[in-house]
């Protein structure tokens, strides 16, 4: 029996990896809200981690799932009673943690010969400073963040301002990613792999999401496979070509260490198509847009911050959140 845990929090614990962590408050309603999204995906005879959830013999657990996995997640299913002989060790959540850097894009595309896409890992305010001088209009993105928070445009900020933002966030997470800006952004999209216990990875399909300018998440398209990548071709340009260097790459860079879900998120501007803006070490909203669209449904996947959802809620309203599917 496969045990799952929704923890939208987890690239929070991450960014402070301790094992005792209390996520703020709007991550946790997300969490307690969300707590059930696991039955879109379970299998017949799976069980869910939620909240108060007593319900299942820890005995029978025989894998667990979690939306991405830290020692905070780690200590949760052992404090749910499952054994840790089936969950991987303090080494190997350590060795997650680093892989779900924003420096394993900086690697990945280096290892696809792409080098001059990547962006730099910076210790010292000052060259952030320097940088959107020389440049301007960088983005200043956190090593570990989610759902495009953590990340902000430097040109929205005057020079003493930057430095202390720059300052504060190498302070907390020990170093900061700055990219050049895209301009005329025509598409967000990712790439869907699974990462599997032998060391291989295989992709899996597409994820095509809508975000606000300043990089927030808004939501997933749940189309078919063939119809996502027909909205993709729409811009006129093709990613096709890249997955087989992204699967050798993440096979590389990641194999033996990671199993389970994983997105790599992409772009589609005037200048063509960025292969690798980041790359999400777990599950994503895009994976469940995609088990959504297995069982045929259609439209956009997202979360509503209020208790009267405009969509169809997927699940109960709960906490100030909604999970809803609206038509497209």
């Amino acid at each position: 029996m496969t045990l799952h845990l929704f923890n939208p929090e987890n690239d929070l614990a991450l960014a402070l990896g301790c094992r005792h962590y209390t996520p703020p408050p709007h991550a946790a309603a997300l969490h307690r809200a969300g707590a059930l999204m696991p039955s879109l995906w379970a299998d017949p005879g799976d069980a869910i981690l939620a909240p108060g959830q007593t319900s299942f013999d820890p005995a029978a657990v025989t894998r667990c799932s979690p939306w991405g996995w830290s020692a905070d997640a780690r200590r949760q299913f052992i404090n749910a009673g499952v054994s840790p002989d089936i969950l991987p060790s303090d080494a190997d959540i350590m060795r997650m943690r680093m892989l779900s850097h924003r420096r394993s894009s900086v690697i990945l595309l280096n290892l696809i010969d792409l080098p001059h896409l990547a962006a730099r890992e910076i210790t010292d305010p000052r060259l952030v400073v320097e940088a959107e001088q020389a440049s301007p209009g960088i983005w200043l993105k956190t090593p570990w963040s989610c759902s495009g928070r953590g990340v902000m445009c430097a040109s929205s900020l005057d020079p003493d301002a930057l430095l202390r933002r720059a300052a504060g966030i190498i302070h907390r997470q020990g170093s900061v990613m700055v990219e050049k800006g895209l301009t005329g952004k025509l598409l967000d999209f990712a790439a869907l792999f699974t990462a599997h216990s032998g060391g291989t990875v295989t992709f899996d399909g597409w994820s095509v999401f809508r975000a606000e300018p300043r990089g927030a998440y808004c939501g997933n398209v749940v189309l078919p496979d063939d119809e996502l990548l027909a909205l993709i071709l729409s811009t006129g340009h093709d990613p096709r070509p890249f997955i087989p260097a992204l699967t050798s790459a993440l096979s590389a860079h990641i194999g033996g260490t990671y199993v389970g879900p994983l997105g790599i998120d992409m772009m589609i501007h005037s200048g063509g198509i960025h292969p690798c803006i980041e790359l999400n070490l777990r599950r994503t909203m895009g994976t469940v847009a995609r088990s959504l669209a297995l069982q045929r449904h259609r439209g956009l996947l997202a979360w509503e911050h209020t208790s009267r959802p405009s969509g169809t809620p997927l699940l109960t309203p709960a906490f100030g959140f909604a999970l809803t599917l609206s038509p497209l």
